[in-house]
């Protein structure tokens, strides 16, 4: 190790955060969006140490990373996702021998209190496709219906939506191949009412410009859609139907989604296969009961000791 770290000494931070995240678009493991979040983070801690004289990962100490953690005003749970994106960079930094230990993963954690999320009901979700149906113009109507379906009824994800090409939608098998995190794929299945949903977008579709393009989804210039502008058409929808939630973007349908399936008895493998979950833990956040629910479970419960 010590030989490692002397190979090292002229290898600065800046250019290991390159290498770093290199490998893992190379190898797959992050997602171009991640790739792009922890740059932006690595690279600000990377000027921070550089503005203290630190410029390389050997010299790295406890007490930048937390004068660093300091300076930020940001907030706790923030605080805690930097913290998490500095302890995979060290990670790579040990296993590279440029580091002796990983610095950023024995710094005390904030501790967050998760606030309530909010959901959609059922009725309030009928009002947003209604709502949808009678402000979307004639040309973008069945895109956008087809859109907040795919998050309501399948729970995919913004980034797995517009990533969707031509020849991930089976239609013939009703079936939708959807590229995960990681560049997993899995295979959806599709019911008639989204099947039909996908053919009245594919009647509009071709007076799009670019609808030769092999992306599903397109913008009203042609391009395809981008996450910022699905976030803007869901939250002016939900704006015109008069919701009002602290989330207002296409993570409410998804979460709203889940949480119905859920609240109707579905299994909760199958929900958490929908979400594209790995641990069964993340998608138990996405659960929640309505309080008569409770009321009527309590009242169900049988007289016993009489």
């Amino acid at each position: 190790m010590k030989r490692l770290l002397e190979q090292g000494s002229d290898y600065s931070i800046e250019k290991a955060i390159n290498k770093y995240l290199n490998e893992k678009m190379a190898t797959g493991e992050l997602s171009i969006l991640s790739i792009k979040n922890r740059r932006y983070e690595l690279n600000r801690f990377e000027k921070f140490c550089k503005t203290h004289k630190i410029i390389f990962p050997v010299d790295i100490h406890k007490n930048i990373v937390i004068n660093y953690l300091k300076s930020l005003k940001i907030s706790n749970a923030s605080k805690l996702n930097v913290i998490y994106v500095l302890i995979g960079y060290m990670d790579y930094l040990v296993n590279e021998g440029l580091m002796l230990e990983n610095i950023a993963s024995i710094i005390g954690k904030p501790k967050i209190y998760l606030p309530k999320t909010d959901y959609l009901t059922y009725r309030e979700l009928e009002d947003l496709f209604c709502s949808l149906a009678n402000n979307s113009g004639k040309k973008t109507v069945d895109r956008n219906i087809l859109l907040f379906s795919l998050f309501t009824d399948l729970c995919l994800r913004v980034s797995e939506v517009i990533r969707l090409k031509q020849n991930d939608v089976r239609l013939d098998s009703k079936e939708l191949w959807i590229t995960r995190k990681r560049n997993k794929v899995d295979k959806i299945p599709l019911n008639q009412d989204l099947v039909n949903k996908f053919l009245r977008w594919y009647d509009i579709r071709p007076e799009y410009k670019g609808s030769e393009s092999e992306w599903i989804f397109l913008s009203s210039h042609g391009h395809p859609l981008k996450p910022r502008q699905v976030h803007y058409i869901v939250s002016k929808a939900l704006e015109k139907a008069g919701i009002i939630k602290r989330k207002h973007g296409p993570h409410l349908l998804r979460h709203s989604g889940a949480s119905l399936k859920a609240q109707q008895g579905e299994n909760l493998i199958v929900i958490q296969y929908l979400l594209g979950h790995e641990n069964l833990n993340t998608t138990r956040r996405y659960l929640h009961f309505d309080w008569n629910d409770l009321k009527a479970m309590v009242e169900r419960s049988p007289a016993l000791g009489k």
